[in-house]
């Protein structure tokens, strides 16, 4: 991540092409704007009410997530095999313990994380997972949203059905954990989506990306994308 190592963890993650940052201080209004911009510029043959829509319900998810506490939100907005437009959106929160041991026991974390949320999602898939970055906990839920009509132009709330990942990563640096949570309406082509998510949480690590080239170390293409969080 940016920022002083004094209350900031060393934790970086590499977002694949297609995926944009958001400014988490930028104002809703200009964010849309430059949503369906970039929904029209690289998707012009889709009609404007699907991409109208993609922009605007990931709106509404996004201003969730930062309201939960996300510290990095992006968006991506993809082209399926079928020439479909297809959006998700990625936060990453980090869970900073008040007090606790300087080493943490990282695969008791993980254990305690699946338990508690295989008691809260009882309809949920919750294993562990061990990632390049060490182990981590894995919960993949669907989730029924009802979003304010008022952001359509309608009356009526529009119900919504979303797939999301949540992946909970406990630090190496000390005492906590990063929580990276993966949203998407389009349930229909999970699997791409499921390649997507498999790339970002391999690159997860506490080095900064980059670091390894000036020792001349070789590193994947990843499209010139990297971001930390």
């Amino acid at each position: 991540m940016s920022g002083s190592a004094a209350d900031i963890p060393n934790f970086w993650f590499e977002l694949p092409p297609g995926f944009m940052e958001f400014d988490l201080e930028e104002e809703p209004e200009a964010r849309i704007v430059r949503m369906t911009d970039a929904a029209e510029a690289l998707f012009a043959a889709v009609p404007p009410e699907q991409k109208f829509s993609l922009v605007v319900s990931g709106e509404y998810i996004l201003q969730m997530m930062i309201a939960a506490g996300a510290e990095h939100v992006s968006s991506c907005l993809l082209r399926m095999p079928d020439d479909r437009l297809s959006q998700g959106t990625l936060c990453v929160i980090v869970e900073r313990p008040e007090a606790g041991p300087a080493v943490q026991d990282r695969r008791g974390s993980a254990q305690r994380t699946a338990v508690q949320w295989r008691e809260l999602y009882p309809d949920a898939e919750v294993g562990l997972v061990m990632l390049p970055y060490g182990i981590s906990t894995l919960c993949i839920r669907d989730l029924e949203l009802e979003i304010p009509g008022v952001i359509f132009g309608l009356k009526e709330s529009v119900p919504a059905v979303v797939r999301q990942v949540q992946v909970c990563v406990p630090l190496k640096a000390g005492p906590g954990s990063v929580l990276l949570v993966f949203v998407t309406e389009d349930r229909e082509h999970w699997a791409e989506y499921l390649t997507v998510l498999t790339g970002i949480m391999k690159s997860i690590s506490a080095e900064e990306p980059g670091a390894e080239d000036s020792v001349g170390a070789e590193r994947p293409d990843t499209g010139g994308m990297e971001q930390g969080a």
